[in-house]
């Protein structure tokens, strides 16, 4: 690791940890109401203020139209006396009415001119906050994500070192620490009895299986960890519902397990889910792809990475990810 953290109090952690989970949902509001006045603002602009005025508008000509009328009667009718009758009183409601258009034609004016200038401002609001938006959306979950398992790796530690743990624990303890910080270790986890086991499965020696009503003891992936697989740079391939996966009797017992894909053929996704841990097999199990989504929909987005993929997941979420070359991506992911 390339420093040390002096941490005197897990609890600070989830105090944090709630203050973080507070911010977002308060962000997130204010972001929406803000979206939702501006849209507001601008629908009233499009539509109610621009078919007001253009309402008031006919009415208020109609009206001027009717002073017109009614100074020309009084001119053109004398008085009984036979004298030119005086249009003051009229000139002056021909004044008010004529103002009172001029007033309504400059409103709507006002509503066509505003109502572009407005949808730019709120392209450069939307643009300005979108970093926010993101951070909010993405990166706090993540963020939270890592704060849960440092806080559970911390616990542990505290634990091992009021149970005198040995050394052998303590350096496990350590790399799973380093890694929930996004923290490189010089030795890390040996994936070759993984890959070993997947060779080693005869496929078409599975029993058909069902694990639909199963419960996992691994948990599933948090909606957060799932969004972060569209971040892994590789070709997609996507199964077909009716392909078939081989699942290791009693992994969904287990609370770690590893997922592994080799060159697939028709009718056969190439996917295996087996125990993580060393252990004898009980035998394996097929079913299609449809079913084993059916019991875990959070595997959704693992089950289009291509042959040579291979990924363990545990309690607190998927642990690592090699990618068809072997290299361990799921680190870089995080810290992006």
């Amino acid at each position: 690791m390339s420093g040390y953290a002096r941490i005197d109090s897990v609890d600070s952690l989830r105090m944090f940890r709630g203050v973080l989970v507070k911010f977002a949902e308060v962000a997130q509001v204010s972001l929406a109401d803000a979206e939702g006045e501006m849209q507001r603002v601008l629908m009233w602009l499009e539509t109610e203020a621009s078919t007001y005025w253009s309402g008031q508008i006919r009415k208020r000509h109609e009206n001027v139209e009717k002073c017109k009328d009614a100074v020309r009667q009084k001119k053109l009718f004398k008085s009984p006396t036979g004298s030119t009758q005086s249009a003051v009183e009229e000139e002056k409601q021909l004044r008010i009415a004529q103002k009172r258009l001029e007033e309504a034609e400059e409103k709507l004016k006002n509503v066509k001119r505003y109502t572009p200038r407005l949808q730019k401002e709120i392209s450069i609001y939307k643009g300005g906050v979108q970093r926010l938006s993101t951070t909010v959306s993405a990166d706090i979950p993540v963020a939270i994500s890592r704060l849960d398992r440092m806080t559970a790796a911390l616990e542990a530690y505290a634990a091992l070192s009021m149970s005198g743990g040995g050394a052998d624990d303590s350096g496990q303890l350590f790399a799973q620490m380093a890694k929930a910080m996004g923290e490189d270790v010089d030795a890390g986890p040996d994936y070759r009895p993984m890959r070993q086991k997947t060779a080693n499965v005869d496929r078409k020696a599975a029993t058909p299986g069902d694990v639909r009503l199963v419960t996992w003891a691994d948990g599933g992936l948090p909606e957060q960890e799932r969004e972060l697989f569209s971040k892994i740079a590789t070709d997609r391939k996507i199964p077909k519902p009716e392909d078939l996966v081989i699942v290791e009797q009693g992994a969904w017992e287990n609370s770690k397990i590893y997922m592994e894909r080799v060159n697939f053929e028709d009718g056969d996704s190439g996917w295996f889910l087996g125990k993580a841990e060393d252990g004898p097999s009980m035998g394996n199990i097929s079913m299609s792809i449809a079913d084993l989504l059916q019991s875990r929909t959070d595997l959704t987005e693992i089950l289009t990475l291509g042959p040579g993929f291979l990924l363990t997941i545990d309690a607190t979420g998927v642990t690592a990810v090699l990618d068809e070359k072997g290299k361990e991506v799921w680190a870089g992911i995080i810290k992006t």
